[in-house]
């Protein structure tokens, strides 16, 4: 990886499935923005551009024919113009469109300067995700200007195999396109103290076992999933995390954040030389 990248992770609420140009035009500024403060990487949360489906009679369709994407569309095409004009990369995360009529899936692109530097499709699928996409079959690290940089996206980070496959394939970046939601009367799975104790905790985890920066972005506030589902609440809680395990930079729980850290590869060179994980795990 290079020896020094900026990044920045924008911590904040994207608005419901029929709020795209709302969200769009979010991302645009903050990309233009975090371009001029020299970042090199933004990352945004799942699902940041187009929202969830509404959980409700007709959900599904509506879904499909309103808030889904196509990887050559004009949405992504306005991220890539963005990022060309910032001179920086954004990972933002949507529900893609697939090529055969009804498949969905929760994706996030890695862009750069130069467009689609690769695809990540969301493998492990939590509740009423199942009813909507259609997980993923592989994991895959994407080659960047930046370094070797891998996605997990949301219910992802829960499975450390998930990680063990971009460790192998030389992450370098691990990011978290992520909108966990508190669990309980919140919306979700989970018990929320618990959850909330767990999330805190594995950025500095994942980081520390699999040698790897972790940028990782949640979402924060509120959103309406449908009226068979009620209102949801994210988790925030977004944190940068060096190999060594040093956390360079945290967000809260509720509020609109962006958290900025410089990433640098001697970090990387100590972690890997101080303890050899890499080489010495046998299975």
């Amino acid at each position: 990886m290079k020896a020094n990248t900026a990044v920045s992770v924008v911590q904040h609420a994207p608005g419901d499935m029929g709020q795209m140009e709302a969200n769009l035009v979010y991302i645009e500024q903050r990309l233009e923005e975090e371009g001029q403060r020299g970042s090199e990487l933004v990352v945004f949360p799942e699902m940041g551009i187009t929202s969830f489906f509404r959980h409700e009679p007709g959900g599904y369709e509506r879904y499909w024919r309103e808030a889904t994407i196509e990887l050559n569309g004009p949405e992504l095409g306005r991220v890539a113009a963005a990022a060309r004009a910032a001179n920086t990369h954004a990972v933002v995360g949507f529900a893609e469109r697939a090529d055969t009529t009804g498949v969905v899936y929760n994706s996030a692109a890695l862009i750069g300067p130069d467009g689609l530097l690769g695809v990540t499709r969301k493998v492990h699928l939590p509740g009423l995700e199942k009813l909507y996409y259609t997980p993923a079959d592989s994991i895959e690290v994407i080659d960047s200007p930046l370094g070797r940089i891998g996605i997990a996206i949301c219910y992802d980070v829960m499975f450390p195999e998930y990680f063990r496959a971009l460790s192998d394939q030389g992450a370098e970046i691990i990011v978290f396109c992520s909108s966990t939601w508190r669990g309980g009367a919140k919306g979700g799975v989970g018990i929320e103290h618990v959850k909330r104790d767990y999330w805190a905790a594995l950025p500095m985890v994942t980081a520390i076992q699999n040698q790897a920066f972790v940028v990782g972005c949640n979402a924060c506030g509120s959103l309406d999933m449908g009226s068979q589902a009620g209102v949801w609440e994210r988790l925030g809680l977004s944190q940068i995390v060096a190999p060594t395990g040093q956390i360079l930079a945290t967000a809260g729980e509720r509020d609109s954040e962006i958290l900025r850290a410089e990433l640098d590869r001697e970090d990387l060179i100590a972690a890997r030389t101080s303890y050899r994980f890499l080489t010495d795990r046998l299975l």
